[in-house]
This record gives structure tokens, sequence and C-alpha cells, in this order.
């Protein structure tokens, strides 16, 4: 049976995520660079240990927190 996997930042990471995202674009911008965008990386955990997702940005490490990952039938 067909399944599809579902990845859900919790509203805490997704605030994160878009303050990155956000400050990374304006200085593009800012340097007359075209906006390079985002690459978000998700650690998929087994319970009880969850799940998690972060950027690298050059040398940084952000990490935006927890993930919810579920797997469901289409």
């Amino acid at each position: 049976m067909p399944q599809k996997l579902i990845i859900e930042l919790t509203e805490e990471a997704t605030q994160k995520y878009l303050a990155f995202a956000s400050a990374k674009t304006e200085a593009e911008v800012n340097a007359d660079c075209e906006p390079s965008g985002c690459t978000i990386s998700v650690d998929i955990g087994p319970e009880p240990f969850g799940s998690s997702a972060y950027a690298n940005s050059g040398s940084e490490h952000i990490e935006f927190g927890e993930a919810k990952v579920k797997l469901v039938e289409v």
C-alpha cells in the first residue's frame, strides 16, 4: 500500500527557521546577491528520541528544534 512521509516543524522550530531564513535572505539582498534559499536537514530518530530540524550556514550549525514525523497511508 502506498505511503507518504509528513514532516512538520513545531511552532517554535518554525519561528526559528523563519528568523534564520529572513536574516540570511536580507543579508544576501543587501550585498546585492541573488538570495540562495535555505536547506533544512531533519534527523529522524526512533521513538522516544524524536526528530529534529537544523541548518548549516558556513561553519554555523543552527538548531531549529523538534520536528514531528508521520508515515501515513495514501
